[in-house]
């Protein structure tokens, strides 16, 4: 099952320096939380369909022993590079790599799928310690735009499709919650409007660096304050797997 972005949607959503936009910095601190909540007390972390490697840096530079694998052929974050597995399938990693993780993220990546669930099942086979799953989604199918169907995404998930979703795989649900709520409104209003959103996600430059991190520590505020069930942009899910 192909994973993997083309190279028109790499250019058009990992730009150099993307790491510094507001989405990723709060998606980031969001998961790191997760990680140290509701996953092992020492987590061995791979990050499948890892992209260039944001998370992956991101919670190596906060403790986190972390690699990733990812199905297309990109370049990665400098200095992350020989924590990747490019043009590699996780299933198709050497059995004692996969003996040595105990926590899976799936970041954004199930929403690209036709059948998830066969996916997810896969994992779980191939990985013999595997015991968490930490999973991001885009939410909300009223919010449906242009920007789901450049990106190819199947669907957009609710809490209770999200949880449906696990009790269907026999993964038990240790928390779940949206985030990005504050977003709701907007997007709701442009997708009633049949306003396009942008697909081109640029990466901050010069002044507008420290408005990104501003704005991201807002939305990680925005998680932290609003209730777990009010609708966001997006959810995290934290599973068990065994």
């Amino acid at each position: 099952m192909n994973t993997a972005f083309v190279q028109e949607q790499y250019d058009l959503s990992y730009g150099d320096g993307i790491e510094g936009y507001w989405w990723h910095l709060a998606r980031n601190r969001i998961i790191l939380d997760e990680i140290r909540k509701f996953t092992l007390a020492m987590p061995a972390v791979l990050d499948v369909g890892c992209g260039r490697g944001i998370a992956v840096k991101y919670l190596r530079d906060h403790g986190v022993s972390c690699a990733g694998v990812e199905l297309a052929s990109t370049n990665p974050l400098p200095g992350i590079g020989e924590h990747i597995r490019y043009g590699t399938n996780a299933i198709d990693l050497p059995a004692h790599e996969r003996a040595s993780y105990n926590t899976i993220l799936l970041l954004d990546v199930i929403e690209h799928l036709p059948d998830p669930a066969s996916f997810i099942a896969g994992l779980v086979d191939a990985f013999p310690r595997l015991n968490r799953l930490v999973v991001t989604v885009p939410t909300c199918p009223e919010l449906w735009s242009n920007y789901d169907e450049v990106f190819g995404h199947y669907r957009r998930y609710t809490a209770s499709t999200l949880r449906e979703f696990a009790e269907s795989l026999h993964l038990g649900p240790l928390h779940q919650s949206y985030f990005f709520h504050a977003l709701y409104v907007p997007a709701r209003l442009l997708a009633a409007l049949k306003k396009n959103r942008s697909t081109r996600v640029q990466p901050p430059q010069g002044w507008r660096k420290p408005l990104h991190r501003l704005f991201g520590a807002a939305m990680w505020l925005d998680y932290k304050i609003m209730p777990a069930r009010v609708p966001g942009m997006s959810a995290i899910a934290t599973l068990r797997a065994r």
